[in-house]
């Protein structure tokens, strides 16, 4: 099954190379969107990829938005023009999963996606495992007056 990328960039034709670079090197199902309220319509996607406005290198990343997709619980991947180091941090601090210089390497892009992923998949394992653990331990901790009427309950 394809990984579903949604890919917010205001710039048409930019918005649309990297929808073809990205599809040209692997099983992604990509919907460019020039807006965040166009996200609504569809259904989650596995990852958002968000391109992010210029900044000027004396600007310490005040002007980075916050993730508009944090409360999904979505990996985003920010892709900002040179970053500086302080910008990268005010990323990630504003809830963006990677932040990216571009131009971005097409294959540097997929590797990240694959990991985000992959990190994401083993998140949900775990979190599944967690909570079929705790249903067993509930049940374990059965009264002995819930197994009598139990066993009441099966004879008949």
């Amino acid at each position: 099954m394809a990984a579903r990328l949604v890919l917010l960039d205001s710039d048409p034709m930019r918005r649309e190379a990297l929808i073809q670079a990205l599809s040209e090197v692997g099983a992604f199902e990509i919907a460019g969107i020039a807006t965040v309220a166009e996200t609504s319509s569809a259904s989650p996607p596995d990852l958002y990829i968000v391109e992010g406005p210029s900044l000027s290198a004396n600007d310490a990343g005040g002007s980075i938005t916050p993730n508009p997709f944090a409360a999904s619980a979505i990996p985003t991947v920010l892709i900002l023009p040179e970053p500086t180091s302080e910008q990268r941090r005010a990323a990630l601090l504003a809830g963006y999963a990677v932040v990216l210089a571009a131009p971005v390497s097409v294959r540097l892009l997929y590797r990240r996606i694959a990991q985000l992923l992959q990190n994401a998949r083993r998140a949900k394992r775990r979190a599944e495992f967690a909570a079929t653990r705790d249903k067993n331990k509930r049940l374990e901790e059965v009264s002995p007056a819930q197994v009598a009427l139990l066993a009441e309950a099966t004879a008949n």
